[in-house]
């Protein structure tokens, strides 16, 4: 049974750039960490529906910042549609900064329209990030 499971769920992988220097990217992620983000189905359109974003704290490097996420349905009891980790590489001499999400979708999305979408769904995700970084939304 667990192997049938397995077949059903997508690894994803997508990435995109971001001018925002690596102490923001930081400074958004702990300001975010261990709090429910809601995103509206106009942010991530490929879900139809709004989802809570949960990031995780992050970890540090030299050019570089780590941080577990997971997309659910509901922050209370909702499944969960995409868990991974972003990854955050600054470039070395430029004030650029390379966001990547690798991860898989949940069981909660392993069939139907949202299977489907799931590797829209987690680059709308990094648009959605990536601009929340570069123009921090209100609280």
């Amino acid at each position: 049974m667990q192997d049938s499971r397995l077949s059903n769920v997508a690894r994803i992988s997508v990435e995109r750039s971001t001018p925002a220097p690596l102490d923001e990217v930081l400074r958004w992620l702990v300001q975010h960490q261990g709090t429910a983000m809601r995103l509206d189905s106009e942010e991530v359109p490929a879900l139809g529906r709004h989802s809570w974003l949960r990031l995780a704290r992050p970890i540090t490097a030299r050019r570089a910042v780590l941080c577990t996420l997971w997309l659910v349905d509901d922050v209370v009891a909702g499944a969960c549609l995409l868990a991974g980790h972003l990854r955050f590489v600054a470039h070395p001499t430029r004030s650029l900064v390379r966001l990547s999400f690798s991860g898989r979708t949940a069981v909660a999305m392993s069939s139907g329209a949202l299977h489907r979408q799931a590797e829209h769904a987690a680059r709308q995700l990094l648009e959605v990030i990536g601009s929340s970084i570069e123009r921090p939304r209100a609280a």
